[in-house]
């Protein structure tokens, strides 16, 4: 339920991008990428949380240094995969349409996206913890669902401003 209400509130995001999204078709291409992305990284920062709790890496009384290791980790991520995704939308729909600013608009977005991931991955299920619920089965749609409605704001956001489009 939470992922379907998730759903529905990304595609909330993407009607109220609309004007941006017709501006420059191109952005169309790399929306599921923005999307992938995070969750990927998310899933994997989840998974990682688990197996360290269930193998005794991590101490939740210390819990401060395990997520900025991780953050960490994803921030080195992120800046490879913005930058190579940056020039890959860059070479392959910015420059041929005349929009370099795209490659600029998916390389941030995907880097905030995989950073974002990585903070929610780790910090969710602790949180989760704390509540005294499960953190196996509730972490992932929580994650999905932010990830995906703030990656893609980033992305249209930073999209429309560089573009010079008013919203």
């Amino acid at each position: 339920m939470v992922t379907l209400i998730g759903g529905l509130a990304v595609g909330g995001i993407i009607d109220a991008f609309e004007d941006v999204l017709g501006s420059v078709l191109a952005l169309a291409i790399f929306i599921p990428l923005v999307m992938d992305m995070g969750g990927n990284v998310g899933t994997q920062s989840t998974t990682i949380f688990a197996r360290r709790l269930a193998l005794g890496h991590i101490n939740l009384t210390r819990f401060r240094g395990h997520l900025l290791r991780e953050v960490s980790v994803g921030l080195t991520m992120a800046a490879v995969i913005g930058v190579v995704g940056g020039v890959i939308a860059f070479l392959w729909q910015g420059a041929p349409n005349d929009v370099p600013e795209l490659g600029i608009a998916v390389g941030v977005a995907l880097a905030f996206s995989v950073t974002f991931a990585t903070f929610l991955g780790f910090a969710l299920p602790f949180l989760l913890i704390k509540l005294g619920l499960d953190d196996a089965p509730g972490a992932d749609p929580f994650i999905t669902t932010i990830k995906d409605f703030t990656g893609l704001a980033v992305y249209f956001l930073m999209a429309a401003w560089l573009l010079g489009i008013s919203l």
